[in-house]
């Protein structure tokens, strides 16, 4: 019974032993001081993890902010006034097909980080606050509200689809739009329209 006793004693002994070998190996690696959040502030919600293969700390922000420490507001590289040229690609009037206008617009803050305005759009003051959305995963795409009953104000247009993105240097913005407008020989027309902004 003593030996028994004995036995158990030594295994747990060695048990607790290795287990705290495991434990300080892990913790102590040739002197390599582990990377850590430590002194790493993200901001608007935005929290720090270690690459694992870089082992550098870095911030993961929430969509609609960016940046090494998620202060940048994503919106604020669309905001300002830009000169807009559209172009009909395609349309149920052949004539209307390469028809180019130009004008400007403006791109606005919204109450929230993820989406921003356009006013005037197709050039028409009416036509204000279009709720464009920012991409969930890259902010530099978005799609244009055409759900909205703000959209259809007057029921001879109609804004179907819409969609763009900005270059990567901020300096340009390319999209694409359809519309359904009523023409003055009260037929409807359908529109895909190409665009470019460049800034004002």
């Amino acid at each position: 019974m003593a030996r028994r006793k004995s036995r158990l004693f030594i295994a747990s002994l060695l048990t607790i032993l290795s287990f705290s070998l495991i434990v300080w190996a892990s913790c102590n690696k040739g002197g390599v001081t582990p990377v850590r959040c430590e002194g790493v502030v993200c901001e608007n919600g935005g929290y720090c993890y270690v690459d694992t293969f870089t082992q550098k700390p870095y911030c993961t922000c929430p969509t609609g902010y960016e940046g090494p420490n998620c202060a940048t507001v994503s919106v604020a590289k669309y905001i300002g006034t830009w000169n807009m040229q559209q172009i009909i690609k395609g349309s149920d009037t052949t004539s209307f097909i390469n028809d180019t206008s130009y004008y400007v617009v403006s791109l606005a803050n919204s109450s929230t980080p993820t989406t921003f305005f356009i006013n005037n759009f197709v050039n028409n003051p009416y036509y204000t606050e279009i709720v464009c959305t920012l991409d969930s995963t890259n902010s530099f795409g978005f799609v244009i509200d055409t759900l909205s009953d703000d959209h259809m104000l007057f029921s001879s247009f109609k804004l179907q689809y819409g969609s763009g993105a900005i270059s990567s240097n901020g300096s340009v913005i390319t999209g694409q739009f359809a519309m359904r407008q009523l023409t003055a020989t009260s037929n409807w027309v359908n529109d895909t329209v190409s665009f470019t902004l460049t800034h004002h």
